[in-house]
């Protein structure tokens, strides 16, 4: 039986009468919105308003929004450097009111003539030494070389041979601001000239994420990147995107960190959290601020997932973000070892370029606390919220008004508007055809035999019940060879 959707079954007036409706079941994937999100906090001089999105599609935004030298201005440049395509969002918080800011001071002593070259969050500053010149000028000269800056994010003074800094924002991100007085093989300071940093009050007191996340309960969000590691706000996001991967949320996200610290304080870091929606990328000294390193992270993965969930990122250049010097880089027992304490790694090139080794979540055991490798990288999660995406849209578009009958039944023999488990079960043997060509997943024929399509057991008669089954393609990553040789 043909049945129609706009012609009456019973009309009488003489003429031909033609409805146009789209045919869905050949059609190739249905087109994924991935939305990222920026999560940031905003300076007082920023014009936007707290918990509330705002679209990002120039870099300069993050200045006019969240503030000169804010977290949200720096986190704006680094995903854009990343990122240019993507749709994006940033919405911010504003320090919290119990937050106290960062406070070091630099200590001048010595003379010299030349050059004084310094770098805060990776920005170069100078200023011209003269072998006149006092420790108390050096320190006063520092500190019109930062205040030149608007996109400092320090404020700076000084007083008897002494620079002291100020973090602009209230909280732990200034205790993650790098400040160092040399990069590069020519960064020497001049005759005796020595500078001793002290941090004399440490930042702490970050706001709470929950506003963010209250804000975003009914939006659509894909990837997100979080400024804040404290343990308090990792929890809270991460219990907030499990909600949201589950069958009622429907509603997937993937959530980047940035985290700054030796191999023992990253190791800490990785065992907060365990979580297949959180990856965690950290460093020890390095130039960029832990939220930059979040966002360049963010930004390639969520443009290159986007592309192909199932293809792992190694081999990506992080864009605008400098990887710490060689002495401060990781060796590769402690990368194996981190990667087994959910962060992910990266390498050094020579010229300084941070490459993405391998990316992973911070998932480790399973809930009963036995090691489990499921979600490990990051594709996993990624492919699965593609497939699900995609399968359930398809589903939606191929059969929005069918009946739902038994197998072989008359119902099912005579109308095409009706759908039974085999039906179900070949449309799902076609979908997978797709994901198998397009290298999401292998093992087609033992994937069709083991998923099942049943009508509810219980009674439900407009219920059918599935258990799909699927196997997500592997990626080299490790080659383990024995080279023989004939003695």
């Amino acid at each position: 039986m043909i049945n129609l959707n706009e012609i009456p079954y019973d009309w009488r007036v003489p003429g031909t009468l033609v409805e146009n409706r789209p045919v869905y079941d050949r059609m190739g994937l249905v087109s994924f919105p991935a939305v990222a999100y920026l999560f940031v906090q905003k300076l007082a001089t920023g014009t936007a308003e707290a918990a509330r999105a705002y679209e990002i599609t120039r870099p300069e935004q993050g200045t006019v929004l969240f503030g000169a030298g804010s977290v949200g201005q720096q986190t704006v440049r680094a995903w854009k450097k990343a990122n240019r395509t993507n749709r994006v969002f940033a919405i911010a918080l504003a320090d919290d009111a119990a937050g106290v800011k960062e406070v070091r001071t630099y200590t001048f002593s010595g003379a010299g003539a030349g050059t004084v070259s310094f770098y805060i969050q990776g920005r170069r500053y100078r200023y011209k030494a003269l072998s006149s010149m006092t420790p108390t000028q050096h320190a006063a000269a520092a500190v019109l070389a930062i205040n030149a800056d608007p996109d400092a994010p320090v404020t700076a003074t000084s007083a008897v041979a002494v620079m002291t800094t100020t973090a602009k924002h209230a909280g732990e991100v200034g205790k993650h601001i790098d400040v160092r007085f040399r990069k590069t093989a020519e960064d020497v300071l001049p005759g005796t000239l020595a500078i001793a940093e002290a941090v004399t009050t440490p930042g702490s007191g970050n706001p709470d994420v929950q506003d963010i996340l209250d804000a975003l309960a009914n939006t659509w969000v894909t990837d997100i990147v979080m400024p804040w590691d404290d343990a308090a706000n990792l929890e809270l996001v991460t219990e907030w995107a499990a909600e949201r991967f589950k069958a009622m949320g429907r509603k997937d996200g993937h959530v980047y960190v940035g985290h700054r610290g030796t191999y023992g304080a990253l190791g800490t870091k990785g065992g907060l959290t365990n979580s297949p929606h959180l990856s965690a990328i950290g460093a020890n000294r390095p130039y960029q601020a832990p939220w930059e390193l979040a966002a360049a992270l963010g930004g390639v993965a969520t443009f290159q997932l986007t592309n192909d969930p199932a293809r792992q990122l190694r081999s990506l250049a992080l864009p605008g973000i400098d990887a710490p010097d060689e002495e401060d880089c990781f060796t590769e027992t402690e990368r194996d070892l981190l990667l087994r304490q959910g962060i992910s790694t990266w390498t050094r090139l020579e010229d300084g370029t941070m490459v993405i080794e391998r990316v992973i979540t911070t998932y480790k055991v399973t809930n009963l606390g036995i090691a489990d490798t499921a979600f490990l990288d990051i594709m996993v999660p990624k492919t699965l919220t593609r497939i699900r995406y995609d399968w359930a849209s398809y589903v939606t578009l191929l059969y929005p008004r069918h009946k739902l009958a038994p197998d072989d039944s008359v119902a099912a023999n005579n109308n095409d508007i009706v759908v039974t488990p085999k039906r179900m079960a070949g449309t799902w043997a076609a979908r997978c055809k797709l994901y198998e060509q397009l290298a999401w997943i292998v093992e087609i024929r033992r994937t069709l035999e083991l998923s099942k399509f049943e009508l509810d057991l219980a009674g439900d008669k407009n219920r059918m019940n599935a258990q799909q089954r699927i196997n997500i393609i592997g990626n080299l990553m490790v080659l383990a060879a024995a080279l023989e040789f004939e003695a």
